[in-house]
C-alpha cells in the first residue's frame, strides 16, 4: 500500500504540470481523484474525490458557467447534507459530494 501511495503521489505531481493547460473542471477532477485515492484507499473515495474536485474546478470558472456552477454547488451542498443526515452518514461528506455534483450539473445545464 505504501508503494501505491508513492506511485499516486508521483503521478499526481507529473500530471499537475499538464493540468495547467486543462480546463479547470478537468484539472479539479484529476487532482480530486488522486487525493481521494491516496486518502481513502478505495474506488469509492477516488470517485468521490473526482466529483468534489471537478465541482470545485467548475466553481472557479469565470463568467456565466462559473456563476451557474456556484449556484448549483450551493443547492447541491444543502441537498447532499440533508440526504446524509437522513441516512445517518457524514453530513460534511454529503455536503461536499453534493456541492461537487451540483456544480457539475449547474455548469452542464448552463
Amino acid at each position: 500500500m505504501k508503494s501505491l501511495k508513492t506511485t499516486l503521489l508521483l503521478s499526481t505531481l507529473i500530471i499537475s504540470a499538464s493540468t495547467m493547460a486543462m480546463d479547470k473542471t478537468a484539472a479539479g477532477a484529476v487532482a480530486g481523484a488522486a487525493i481521494g485515492a491516496v486518502a481513502g484507499k478505495d474506488v469509492k473515495s477516488t470517485v468521490g474525490g473526482a466529483v468534489v474536485g471537478a465541482g470545485t474546478g467548475a466553481m472557479f470558472k469565470n463568467g456565466d458557467k462559473g456563476k451557474a456552477a456556484r449556484k448549483g454547488g450551493a443547492v447541491g451542498a444543502v441537498v447532499g447534507a440533508g440526504a446524509a443526515a437522513v441516512t445517518g452518514n457524514s453530513v460534511l461528506k454529503g455536503a461536499a459530494v453534493g456541492a461537487g455534483s451540483g456544480a457539475l450539473i449547474g455548469e452542464a445545464t448552463h
